[in-house]
């Protein structure tokens, strides 16, 4: 080998090391670079989980606080309903009235009437002799909160306050009004203020029935809305500081007020530090990182793509693949004799819903229709919901009106009757408007166009409008 042959293999050699040492370097970088990424956003991801964790045990506890005291001041209903038309009241009739509702209100302490805001009735007796007679005007501890249930004409909760014969307690008053006068329709007579009905709510009971507690499960829990004033009363219990952190707040719902209730983990907000770091080291050590979020932007760019052609709530096809299919099954269909359908549903009363049970269940409804619809068509039908309530079946193959009918109808009694979500019985109706292609269009536009106009005036006038297939 002549010498400058020699010159030039180590000179390749020498650059083919260097290219070694200078992509090494780089993938070493991109790695870490990589590495660092990753753990950062799983880091974040465990404490977005962490919070919805929070959120979800929050929630329970918050349910299931509303639910008691609301289903405890529901037992008064009767009691409050009777005095209205029974003013005059006896003593047996309101010790029977009491133990009824005393037998089945495991948090109620007592309960009195104060007629002309004076007390003339409690249960049990034994032991608040002393309270009968008690003037509430008279009582600067217990008439402000009596004065605001009277001005706002319905149920407040006042307290906590603490109790002479030891513990503390809610307070629920509701003032009580009678209809002046005798005989006529009752509608003639003015309501006249009668006095107050109140119960005396047993807290730690009611906590400890509705599963509320400072801590749990590594979680822990303030409460504050004194009086009902939501936000802005004092601390109910708990640490005050957690008001001033980054807790999760959701506010209980009373009658005329609300509480707070606040939560975040014990420790504050944070991942497991031994698991970061080993995350950390690992990420720096593992060349397969780089695969690893090629990996993970592709999977990122599928997820996005499918999220761009589906509904992110039902994953039923949205309109833009809706349009692709029927351009596919146009370009099927010039080859066969056969026509294709286009049904427009949209849901009766759904904003309804969603303003009385909230989105939760909306949604849950949501979910269900799509059901019964994808339940309700063939497999090469295409059911797809275009926004709100509004959902679309696109129907192949259609070669007679005896079938087209006969899917309508199919459709039409799925959608009806009683659905239930998250513990509520609705009642499921739609409205929906059909069309042909050719027959009503020539393209989705038109066809979505006759469909809608059929729809409206069956959900206007209550009439299933039904095309003419041989028309």
């Amino acid at each position: 080998m002549s010498g400058i042959s020699r010159m030039r293999l180590m000179k390749l050699l020498k650059t083919i090391l260097r290219g070694h040492i200078v992509g090494g370097a780089i993938t070493f970088l991109i790695v870490i670079t990589a590495g660092e990424v990753i753990v950062e956003l799983m880091r974040m991801n465990q404490l977005e989980q962490q919070r919805i964790e929070v959120v979800n045990r929050l929630a329970m506890m918050r349910a299931g606080l509303e639910t008691e005291i609301n289903s405890t001041l529901h037992l008064t209903r009767g009691l409050i309903a009777y005095v209205a038309i029974n003013p005059d009241l006896d003593s047996n009739t309101f010790d029977l009235l009491s133990s009824e509702i005393t037998s089945v209100g495991r948090n109620i302490r007592n309960i009195g009437l104060a007629r002309d805001n004076i007390i003339t009735h409690l249960f049990p007796l034994a032991g608040n002799e002393a309270a009968l007679g008690l003037e509430y005007e008279k009582s600067p501890q217990q008439w402000p909160a009596i004065k605001r249930a009277i001005e706002m004409g319905g149920t407040t909760v006042a307290g906590p306050v603490s109790l002479v014969q030891g513990g503390e307690a809610f307070i629920a008053r509701t003032p009580i009004y009678t209809r002046s006068g005798l005989g006529g329709h009752l509608a003639d007579h003015k309501p006249a203020y009668w006095g107050l009905a109140s119960i005396v709510i047993d807290i730690p009971t009611l906590f400890s029935t509705a599963g509320v507690a400072t801590e749990k499960d590594g979680i822990q829990y303030a409460l504050r809305g004194r009086d009902s004033l939501g936000e802005k009363g004092e601390l109910i219990f708990g640490d005050r500081a957690l008001f001033e952190q980054d807790s999760v707040l959701q506010p209980v719902i009373l009658p005329n007020g609300s509480w707070q209730i606040g939560a975040r983990p014990v420790g504050g907000w944070q991942v497991n530090k031994i698991w970061y770091w080993a995350m950390r080291l690992t990420g720096w050590l593992a060349a397969l990182l780089v695969g690893i979020l090629i990996a993970a932007l592709l999977r990122a760019r599928l997820i996005n793509k499918l999220l761009a052609l589906h509904d992110h709530l039902t994953g039923l096809p949205n309109r833009r693949l809706l349009e692709d299919r029927f351009e596919n099954i146009l370009a099927r269909n010039q080859r066969k004799a056969t026509k294709v359908g286009v049904f427009y549903i949209d849901l009766d009363g759904f904003k309804g819903i969603n303003d009385q049970f909230g989105h939760k269940v909306g949604d849950g409804l949501l979910l269900e229709v799509a059901k019964r619809l994808q339940a309700s068509t063939r497999a090469y039908d295409t059911v797809a919901r275009i926004g709100g309530d509004e959902f679309i079946v696109l129907a192949d193959e259609i070669r007679d009106s005896g079938g087209f009918k006969q899917m309508f109808d199919h459709l039409l009694s799925n959608l009806r009757g009683d659905v239930y979500v998250e513990g509520h019985r609705l009642e499921l109706r739609a409205s929906v408007g059909s069309a042909l292609y050719p027959d009503d269009g020539d393209d989705m536009d038109k066809l979505l166009k006759a469909a809608d106009q059929k729809m409206y005036q069956h959900k206007q006038h209550g009439k299933v409008y039904r095309m003419d297939f041989n028309r």
